[in-house]
């Protein structure tokens, strides 16, 4: 069970799938999640009430896997996608025959616009949704806006132009959609009419692709307009029809958006390895994900190694007809590979998706190949030697910073420790950035502050490390020296000016991996170690550490700050259900202590399914 424990530690806190195998390398369950790290860990929680059957699966899991997706929407597709291939034990729903809620426009002479779960060539189909109560959203908004027939008349174009009808069920011509304004009339067969409804025709296809952002202001205007009024149910309703627009606006890839038989391949060259990820495509759907680990020299050609691999992939599968999307022109000795390098659009979006999957599988496994390395007190006292510094503590303590945002916002910094040749959990430390504005980047700043609280803190306790790591490269490492130089002028006391004084200080730049100090006559020294060293890993664990530390941070804080307001957000949460939660259970933080059948007094099961996806419950 160790190896699970590593596992799940280092999980990420994104949104995605994850699939457990069992001691023969068998899927036996699929899910998907908004937070991977929060749903999988809570499987091996003794707090949570599994039931029979859950309780066996977890007892047959041997192995963990993930896969990124963009967003929660994603991950529904291809969570769908994956059950129906591989059919696992312990999935019980979507192994029928059933497909997501399409929205379907016919390409009649004068078109309908419809709802549907099967695919053929001859329409036009606008993505896969997971939700039909969201689709009928959707048809409803379309319908009030544009207008288009909802009647079953069949509509024929004569060779003389002329347009003729085949009333089967003695429809009214007109119906009540045209008095409503619901539909142009082109059952009147006159030309204005007919061309009205076929520009909205278009109208709708466009709204259902991109142009949503005119439609959402009117929408929203006219929702504080009735809030004003006092008609809080009409406002309601419209706040329904805007967050079904809003589903229109996530960026969907993995969904049936390309035809045909791809594998998507990228790569990422880090931690003095080559690591490589393959996205298979089966007939337009996404079927399976694979991750490769190669060791290189540094004499090696990384393209190379890509080519090779490649024509090795494409030599197993001879037989199929297979278009490699990568991410730059290769000449491959094997003239029948057929490659695309996409620039734009749902390719180029997959050829992403497989680099954000690539990092993620490389970190991971450093993060592995580190916690199986046993440090030791002698390779921090070697270190100290490397760098002709001396021991202060009994117990050896080496500390190290890190800074994480999102392009400016949620500024936050971590502090993680190493005691003894250990990484020390429980001296880690967590900073929320206060100097720094909102949406302004300046990781010197940031560092300043941290840097600063720090010393604050030497200067109460009288107790400094034996050494602080600086994940940076001169710039970062003069600029800390700065700080504790100007720290030291403006203080008083000189006992603790001497404890500022012995600050032992190195860094460690990301390229080369190189570190360095400082010396008396503020001149950079640079130290470089033999990479396979335990003491260069040391200071290598230790800052990934920090940086991991940072992030996972910096998630929790947007997670946060996200959850104030999500029961808004999430479907099927009306304003009263959402005032009886909050009334009884006063924040959504308190519902993870709640049981699902106390639960079931207030929500539904939709509403409680709903507060599980999103890791809320």
């Amino acid at each position: 069970m160790q190896d699970i424990e590593k596992i799940l530690k280092n999980l990420p806190k994104s949104p995605g799938i994850y699939q457990f195998f069992n001691e023969n390398w068998i899927i036996i369950y699929i899910w998907k999640s908004v937070n991977l790290f929060s749903r999988v860990n809570s499987y091996f929680n003794w707090k949570s009430k599994l039931n029979f059957a859950k309780q066996k699966m977890v007892e047959q899991i041997s192995d963990i896997k993930t896969i990124l997706t963009n967003n929660e929407t994603e991950s529904l597709i291809l969570e769908t996608t994956l059950i129906k291939k591989h059919e696992p034990k312990y999935n019980i729903l979507m192994k029928d025959g059933k497909n997501h809620t399409y929205i379907k426009i016919t390409n009649e002479y004068i078109p309908q616009v419809i709802k549907t779960r099967q695919k053929w060539k001859t329409w036009t189909y606008f993505w896969p949704y997971t939700s039909t109560n969201y689709v009928n959203n959707i048809l409803k908004i379309s319908r009030k806006i544009f207008g288009y027939r909802s009647c079953d008349l069949q509509f024929k174009k004569e060779i003389d132009w002329s347009l003729s009808i085949n009333n089967i069920w003695n429809t009214k011509i007109p119906c009540m959609d045209y008095y409503i304004k619901r539909c142009s009339g082109p059952c009147l067969k006159e030309n204005d009419k007919i061309i009205v409804y076929n520009e909205k025709i278009e109208q709708i296809k466009h709204f259902l692709k991109w142009n949503t952002s005119k439609i959402k202001q009117e929408i929203e205007s006219d929702m504080r307009k009735k809030a004003s009024e006092l008609k809080f149910e009409e406002a309601a309703k419209l706040k329904i029809d805007l967050e079904s627009i809003k589903t229109l606006e996530e960026n969907q890839i993995v969904r049936d958006g390309i035809s045909w038989d791809y594998n998507i391949v990228n790569f990422i060259e880090k931690f003095e390895k080559f690591f490589i990820w393959m996205i298979e495509i089966k007939n337009g759907k996404i079927t399976w994900f694979y991750n490769f680990e190669i060791k290189f020299s540094l004499e090696e050609d990384k393209i190379e190694l890509l080519k090779n691999f490649i024509e090795n992939d494409f030599a197993k599968n001879i037989e199929e007809k297979i278009t490699y999307i990568i991410p730059f022109q290769i000449d491959f000795d094997i003239k029948e590979i057929k490659t695309e390098i996409p620039k734009i659009w749902t390719k180029k979006e997959l050829l992403d998706l497989c680099y954000k999957n690539t990092y993620e599988y490389a970190y991971k496994s450093h993060l592995d190949s580190l916690s199986t390395k046993w440090f030791t007190k002698q390779n921090m006292i070697n270190l100290l030697d490397y760098l002709w510094y001396k021991q202060i503590n009994k117990s050896i303590i080496f500390e190290c910073n890190d800074i994480s945002h999102i392009s400016g916002n949620h500024t936050v910094a971590s502090r993680s420790i190493i005691e003894n040749g250990k990484s020390n959990t429980s001296k880690y430390r967590k900073y929320k950035i206060k100097t720094l504005e909102e949406q302004k980047i300046n990781d010197f700043d940031s560092m300043r502050e941290v840097i600063n609280r720090r010393l604050k803190e030497i200067e109460n306790t009288s107790i400094i490390p034996d050494l602080i790591i600086i994940d940076g490269w001169k710039g970062q490492l003069s600029s800390v020296v700065e700080i504790i130089k100007k720290f030291k002028e403006e203080l008083k006391n000189e006992d603790t000016k001497k404890l500022i004084e012995a600050l032992q200080i190195v860094s460690i730049a990301k390229k080369e991996e190189e570190l360095f100090i400082i010396d008396e006559n503020n001149e950079f020294i640079k130290i470089v170690l033999d990479k396979d060293t335990s003491e260069l890993k040391l200071v290598q664990k230790i800052r990934d550490e920090a940086h991991r530390f940072a992030i996972t941070f910096n998630r929790d804080s947007r997670i946060k700050s996200m959850k104030k307001n999500i029961l808004e957000s999430l479907p099927w949460f009306w304003p009263k259900t959402r005032s009886k939660l909050l009334k009884k259970y006063s924040n959504v933080e308190n519902l993870k202590n709640i049981s699902i059948e106390e639960l079931s007094e207030i929500l539904t099961k939709k509403q409680i399914e709903t507060l599980e996806n999103h890791s809320i419950i």
